[in-house]
């Protein structure tokens, strides 16, 4: 149990150190970074590679579907399926009625998924080996089995381990 600290800075640290939804957000982030950056040489990030792998698993899809499998906002969708569109790797077509659309791969998406796949599971393999940096990172996040001890403060190691895989260059270059 969280007991409520007694002066906004102790707060502020408590919950800096502390708060789940923090954490999780930065982990999502460095994990991001990992996919992003194992698919670059092929152009590929790793949200339009689970929207290729969606698009082809389903077959065909609307993009409301997409979203809502993916847990993205409508604007993300349409942002991304339009870029993924532009480069040959999915065709927007007529949906069921005059306004809805159908997603569905081209023969080049489906390539680049097959591509993509080697360079996929390398890292998957990676972030779920205990003895790479990256499962150390998942383990500090409590999320390979080991558990990180509950009473230290969040930013200590685990901080140190994460700015590691912050180096570099951004991932925000993708998506435009």
């Amino acid at each position: 149990m969280v007991s409520t600290p007694d002066t906004p800075r102790t707060l502020a640290r408590q919950i800096t150190q502390d708060c789940v939804a923090r954490r999780l957000r930065q982990l999502s982030r460095i994990v991001t970074r990992q996919y992003d950056e194992a698919l670059r040489p092929i152009g590929l990030t790793v949200n339009q590679l689970n929207i290729l792998a969606l698009v082809v698993s389903q077959g065909q899809l609307r993009p409301g579907q997409l979203g809502a499998q993916l847990g993205m906002e409508k604007s993300t969708v349409s942002r991304t399926v339009a870029r993924m569109e532009s480069r040959g790797w999915i065709d927007i077509g007529a949906g069921t009625d005059r306004r809805s659309q159908a997603l569905k791969a081209t023969y080049a998406g489906r390539q680049l998924l097959l591509q993509a796949a080697p360079l996929w599971q390398e890292l998957q393999n990676r972030l779920l080996d205990p003895t790479s940096d990256s499962g150390s990172l998942l383990a500090a996040f409590g999320l390979l089995g080991h558990q990180a001890d509950s009473h230290q403060p969040f930013q200590t190691e685990r901080e140190n381990t994460a700015s590691h895989f912050y180096s570099g260059d951004s991932a925000e270059d993708f998506y435009s």
